[in-house]
């Protein structure tokens, strides 16, 4: 009896919204996993008010993946959503909507996952920065702050990834200190402040660092991207691991350990 091989029909069907990048490393690496197929792409050419996200070859998709552009995500979402579509978010920049995005997802009871990182070495550095503020608390022996650096092409600064690594920080600490991105021109910082800095520079995947300083101490806890693989194959693991999972709005940060299994 001749084997039963497996057809691309049998794949979860991914569709790519946003072709940068990002969706281009996506794209790559999907071709040697044998569990998915990329089977259409909405860009810049075919998605300008978010058409191609209405056609049937998109609806026919188990679950998509977004990385586009801060400017319209929001949109994307929304019809992904109206869609039955499971959406990976990995675009940043709209976390002041998050929680009605979220009300949403769970009214209509689609699928959601949102990463402000899919790398899934950055997932279990955030808990290192909150394993971190709980150890270096809030005081005046230590001082804690965070920067990053990103290529130039980046569209928001701070990243995500910085936000989510102070919230985390201050999470640790209990600490109810004011997030402030940059630092005074004109006077010196304020120590109520937990400060994050940025910088952009070249083609740099991705730097995060948090420095804890003392009078006696430097202590550095980094993350350095090699590339962006990483990224994607994060993104590519959590979109197989959701077309699994009940409806719901999901946090990468709280189920990176269910998809690592």
């Amino acid at each position: 009896m001749m084997p039963v091989q497996e057809s691309s029909q049998e794949k979860i069907k991914i569709s790519l919204i946003g072709f940068g990048q990002m969706g281009q490393a996506i794209e790559r690496l999907s071709k040697n996993d044998p569990r998915v197929d990329v089977h259409f792409v909405a860009d810049e050419s075919n998605n300008r008010d978010g058409e191609a996200l209405q056609t049937d070859i998109f609806k026919s998709s188990d679950v998509a993946i977004d990385f586009s552009h801060p400017s319209v995500v929001l949109k994307h979402i929304e019809f992904a959503l109206d869609a039955g579509v499971p959406l990976v978010v990995g675009t940043t920049g709209w976390n002041d909507k998050i929680d009605t995005i979220s009300t949403k997802t769970h009214k209509v009871e689609g699928k959601v996952v949102y990463g402000s990182n899919f790398s899934l070495g950055v997932q279990l550095f955030i808990k290192l920065a909150q394993k971190a503020g709980e150890l270096f608390k809030d005081d005046e022996f230590f001082d804690v702050t965070l920067h990053e650096t990103h290529h130039i092409r980046k569209a928001d600064a701070p990243s995500g990834t910085a936000i989510t690594l102070a919230e985390n920080v201050l999470k640790g600490q209990n600490s109810d200190k004011e997030i402030t991105y940059g630092i005074p021109k004109n006077h010196p910082i304020d120590t109520d402040n937990f400060y994050v800095t940025s910088q952009r520079r070249g083609s740099v995947f991705g730097e995060h660092s948090i420095d804890i300083t003392s009078l006696y101490d430097n202590i550095q806890i980094k993350h350095e991207a090699r590339s962006r693989d990483g990224f994607a194959a994060g993104a590519l693991k959590t979109a197989v691991w959701l077309t699994k999972q009940k409806p719901g709005f999901y946090l990468i940060e709280d189920i990176v350990e269910d998809i690592l299994g």
